[in-house]
């Protein structure tokens, strides 16, 4: 998880808001974008998991956004961008 950590500070500009709290857990050593990717459909699943009119719902939302960003930006840096972009799209997309 270092090398996501690493990467997501190196960015510039930093991000809007604090992403630690989403940047838990063991995700393997896919490449970097498919592993942002999966912290986004984390973030989104718990956003879901509380519908309607909750703040904490709304950070999460707004951390998977972040993190969609974070890992389509880091797709343009694979060899196969469209191929690591479609990927993040099913992902995200995936209904669990």
């Amino acid at each position: 998880m270092s090398d996501v950590r690493t990467w997501m500070e190196a960015r510039q500009p930093l991000a809007p808001m604090d992403l630690q709290p989403w940047l838990q857990g063991d995700l393997g050593s896919g490449p970097m974008s498919q592993q942002i990717a999966l912290l986004a459909r984390t973030a989104l699943d718990e956003a879901r998991a509380k519908p309607g009119r909750v703040r904490e719902s709304a950070f999460h939302l707004l951390a998977a956004d972040a993190l969609v960003t974070y890992a389509c930006e880091a797709a343009l840096d694979e060899a196969d961008p469209s191929t690591a972009l479609r990927t993040i799209l099913l992902e995200t997309a995936r209904a669990r």
